[in-house]
């Protein structure tokens, strides 16, 4: 398991990632600004992926990421184990396949005697949406309508979502937060996950307003 926690994968900056890094680089903190105008200049700038591998809210954008999650073996405290088994979770790039995310965790274990299977877990393999001017701009209509001088900022999540049923069927789908918070109070998937109350009658308006673009 200390290898695949080890092993990082190639570093991948794709049309959708690099509008993101170039929209908001000048927003960025000081430590990391220098290392995303690095990567988009040179996609393989080993120093600047470190910076930013190293700060958990941009790993999951410029790589795919594999990380051991749960292990069980044996059955019984005074047993040696007859077998052990690990869950190893993969947030996999857009583009990239399981095939070839599997061979190369196999290249890593390098041990004929540790089997790899994947587990069906209700994901599947997706395209990236492509950008596209008019989502854009209704997106740019909707938020400036409640937040006038906000920077609009196209961006690609870490994690699944529905879309990847779309996005597998080459149907573009994207996701538009309406939700106004602090990243350090967010909690996504915790046993405290919240959104504040003061967010919810502004996002349903800026739903209605992002809707009613999109149709004229």
């Amino acid at each position: 398991m200390e290898k695949i926690w080890a092993y990082k994968f190639p570093v991948t900056v794709s049309p959708l990632t690099r509008a993101y890094f170039e929209g908001s680089v000048e927003a960025a903190p000081a430590e990391v600004a220098p290392a995303m105008r690095a990567l988009i200049a040179d996609p393989t700038d080993t120093k600047a992926a470190a910076t930013l591998s190293a700060r958990p809210e941009y790993i999951g954008l410029i790589r795919t990421t594999c990380v051991p999650t749960m292990i069980e073996g044996g059955h019984a405290p005074n047993a040696l184990p007859q077998s052990v088994s690990a869950n190893v979770n993969c947030r996999i790039f857009p583009g990239t396949s399981r095939a070839s995310v599997q061979e190369t965790l196999a290249q890593v274990i390098a041990d004929p005697e540790i089997t790899i299977a994947f587990q069906d877990n209700g994901t599947l393999e997706s395209i990236e949406s492509p950008l596209r001017s008019d989502v854009m701009q209704a997106v740019g209509v909707a938020v400036h309508e409640r937040a006038p001088a906000l920077s609009i900022v196209p961006g690609m999540s870490a994690g699944a979502t529905d879309s990847m049923h779309f996005r597998a069927k080459d149907i573009p789908a994207f996701g538009v937060s309406a939700v106004f918070m602090e990243p350090k109070d967010e909690f996504a998937h915790g046993l405290n996950e919240r959104l504040p109350l003061a967010t919810l009658d502004p996002a349903v308006k800026q739903w209605e307003t992002l809707l009613r673009t999109l149709l004229k």
